[in-house]
């Protein structure tokens, strides 16, 4: 199945556009999880509680690979276990982890999060090292049925320093976006969205409307709704008026939306809550 197929089929099925966000920040995991618990064991009992609460109230999931890095060896091995688990759920599983690099070196990244057996379905890929940079993943994408977000206009404050530079008419994300497109034209499914979608920030919806229109087979992958302050109805602009185009990403408003409750003991039951009320909050999109 097309990868643009899987994650609208999974909107369709949970009536939602919201991916939750899977960054398990250490000091914020509860501390009665890390009584007696290696830190593998114990992202495990947090993250997996938290995808079954939530799981019939979002489309797909996005771990963000360096809170498990840091970790080491014990904590890849988590991550691994927790996209496969999410697998079993039928959520597809984007990898935030912004690889970008040249030659044989972009081969061997996309091989490892792209590859035919790998338990993921799409990878975040950074292009400001250039067009060639993305050419191996998105090969890669192409021969084993997956997708690659790229990132066009980030939802962090510095993101204008270098995305919204001038380059005679156009802004240095627009120029990436135009290039996202055209080579997102290898691969498109039956209802014209490409494999290849885009990371585009909630926190600055001005840029959504004309980045759809350079964009418009494009999936857009939206982080910074939520706790980061972008709001849904903001977001109109990247949706079509079927609901499809766009996955709003949220993670830490539901990850640890116990600390408002004061109740750390039921973290799992306060992140499907809080899912439950974004997907509320999201469902005149889908």
């Amino acid at each position: 199945m097309h990868f643009a197929d899987r994650i609208n089929q999974s909107i369709r099925t949970k009536q939602s556009v919201l991916c939750l966000g899977l960054d398990p920040h250490w000091d914020r995991i509860p501390q009665f999880l890390k009584k007696d618990c290696s830190p593998d064991e114990t992202i495990l009992k947090f993250l997996i509680p938290i995808i079954d609460a939530c799981a019939p109230h979002i489309a797909c999931v996005k771990p963000q690979i360096a809170f498990f890095e840091q970790f080491g060896s014990i904590g890849f091995n988590a991550f691994e276990k927790v996209c496969m688990y999410a697998k079993e759920k039928n959520l597809p599983v984007i990898v935030d982890a912004k690889r970008g690099d040249i030659g044989s070196t972009a081969e061997a990244y996309a091989e490892a999060f792209l590859g035919k057996n790998r338990p993921y379905d799409a990878l975040t890929v950074n292009p400001y090292m250039g067009e060639d940079t993305l050419i191996p993943f998105i090969k890669k994408a192409n021969e084993n049925k997956k997708g690659i977000f790229v990132l066009v206009k980030t939802s962090n404050p510095g993101s204008g320093d270098i995305q919204d530079l001038p380059i005679g008419e156009e802004l240095v994300c627009e120029k990436i976006a135009r290039m996202v497109s055209r080579l997102g034209t290898e691969n498109v499914n039956e209802e014209q969205y490409s494999n290849i979608g885009a990371v585009v920030g909630a926190t600055y919806p001005e840029e959504l409307s004309f980045l759809r229109r350079d964009m418009p087979s494009q999936i857009f992958l939206i982080p910074g709704y939520g706790a980061q302050g972008g709001k849904s109805e903001d977001l109109k602009p990247a949706f079509y008026d079927d609901g499809k185009g766009a996955i709003v990403n949220s993670s830490r408003g539901i990850l640890f939306a116990f600390e408002e409750k004061g109740e750390p003991e039921k973290f799992a039951f306060h992140a499907g809550e809080a899912a439950q009320k974004a997907k509320e909050d999201l469902d005149f999109l889908a």
